[in-house]
């Protein structure tokens, strides 16, 4: 058994001698600076056991983690990343020494303790890469037992080629420098995308916005109450085709009817008087002057039971045009007591229609005549209607969305399908062609100028 031992050993030391041959030879075939970090990360294995192991690579005479055994790529903000970044400028970057230097955690300041023993704890081992005095990075190592001396002697030996290898690559002259070409492609295609988007906030756009709408009757007949009266029934349906002087509603006549009777009644009296003293008149001619007085009381009782009658005429509203009926629901009315010329209903001819908008005041842009309208409606959105403005309102109103806006009429294009009275959606109305920088700064533009005045 004691025969053996020099034998395993003299096995054990031939086959890292291997090892550390294979791996300073592999490191000197990388072509890349990413290709050898992920390299020594990974393979180092071979000849050493680690827990972890991190690449660090001195950027801007920084020390900044480049790669991490174990993982192709890596979180930039991740805490395991901001505690090595921590370790490496309060104590990794002041080791300026080629030989690697053993660290344990009641070393490291008291800020980097924490993390020590949430993400490495047993020992750690910094091998810095050293060329012409010049730290070039270094390979950080992890794992729970201490580093034997015959191991430190292992990394330091392999840091040297380490350090050689690296120095190689980030010597390399740009015009065959994989890594360089790299850098200057990404460089030229953020330059040729800032240039490309700058060019673009100067191409010409047509300035339009957006603004609820409806399709609204031309010209439309508003039906009122002729009377102070109850509506008793409604005799169409909304919607309804109606012809001239068809009946549209009834107005309750009680009331009048019955000032109609008693008025009635009352000149009857009247005029028995005054035929009785017509008669007396004849004997006493004291009794003329009373049959006068009646005469003129039986005019003033006519003229009530004419206007009465009048009154009565004007309960059956009827239409006077051919149309469509629009109003709510019948039974909102019914039973309502109404005044004189409040509106019940519309008539409307259904073949004349036009668009009605209704834009904010915030974003009103030209409301010129002869603005180009194009409308989707909401139970329809593939479907595009053109209009053109032709009137626009001189003040701003409180429109049915309790928001400030214009009003703006707009005619359908010849040749436009019928399109339903009272369908709605959303009209975007265009304007002038604009750089497309205003068009994207204008409302931010106006809030701010609002907000604070300049």
């Amino acid at each position: 058994m004691t025969e053996d031992n020099p034998a395993n050993e003299l096995t054990r030391q031939l086959m890292g001698l291997s090892s550390l041959i294979q791996l300073e030879n592999k490191s000197r075939q990388t072509e890349t600076i990413a290709e050898f970090g992920f390299f020594i990360v990974n393979e180092t294995r071979r000849l050493l056991n680690y827990h972890q192991a991190v690449f660090f690579k001195n950027r801007s005479n920084r020390l900044l983690p480049a790669n991490i055994s174990g993982v192709p790529d890596y979180e930039k903000n991740a805490p395991y990343v901001k505690w090595l970044r921590k370790l490496a400028a309060k104590t990794l970057r002041k080791q300026q020494l080629q030989s690697p230097s053993i660290f344990q955690g009641q070393e490291l300041p008291e800020n980097l303790q924490k993390g020590w023993q949430e993400w490495s704890g047993g020992a750690g081992i910094w091998c810095p890469f050293v060329v012409n005095r010049k730290l070039l990075g270094g390979l950080w190592l992890t794992r729970d037992n201490d580093w034997q001396e015959a191991e430190v002697g292992l990394l330091k030996q392999l840091s040297t080629s380490y350090a050689y290898s690296l120095y190689a690559l980030t010597t390399r002259t740009k015009w065959w420098n994989p890594e360089i070409h790299i850098h200057i492609g990404k460089a030229f295609i953020r330059i040729a995308l800032l240039a490309a988007m700058t060019a673009a906030l100067f191409i010409p756009v047509q300035l339009s916005v957006l603004a609820p709408a409806k399709v609204a009757a031309v010209d439309p007949l508003i039906v009122t109450s002729p009377l102070n009266a109850v509506v008793k029934q409604i005799h169409v349906r909304p919607n309804q085709q109606v012809k001239k002087g068809q009946l549209l509603f009834t107005l309750d006549d009680t009331e009048l009817r019955n000032r109609y009777n008693v008025a009635g009644k009352t000149l009857e009296v009247v005029e028995a008087e005054y035929r009785k003293s017509r008669q007396q008149s004849l004997l006493m001619t004291d009794k003329g002057s009373d049959a006068d007085l009646l005469k003129a009381k039986i005019k003033s009782k006519e003229a009530e039971v004419k206007f009465t009658l009048e009154k009565l005429a004007l309960v059956d509203v009827r239409a006077e045009k051919s149309g469509i009926v629009l109003f709510n629901d019948p039974n909102d009315w019914l039973g309502k007591p109404v005044a004189v010329g409040e509106k019940i209903l519309i008539l409307a001819d259904p073949d004349k229609n036009e668009l009605e908008i209704h834009i904010p005041v915030e974003n009103a842009v030209n409301l010129e005549p002869g603005a180009k309208v194009r409308m989707f409606l909401n139970i329809d959105p593939t479907r595009e209607i053109n209009a053109e403005i032709y009137r626009t309102s001189y003040e701003a109103e409180i429109s049915e969305e309790r928001i400030l806006s214009f009003q703006v009429k707009a005619r359908f294009a010849s040749g436009t399908a019928p399109v339903r009275i009272g369908y709605r959606g959303t009209a975007k109305i265009f304007g002038k062609e604009v750089p497309l920088y205003y068009y994207l700064l204008r409302r931010p533009l106006a809030k701010v100028r609002r907000t604070l005045g300049v």
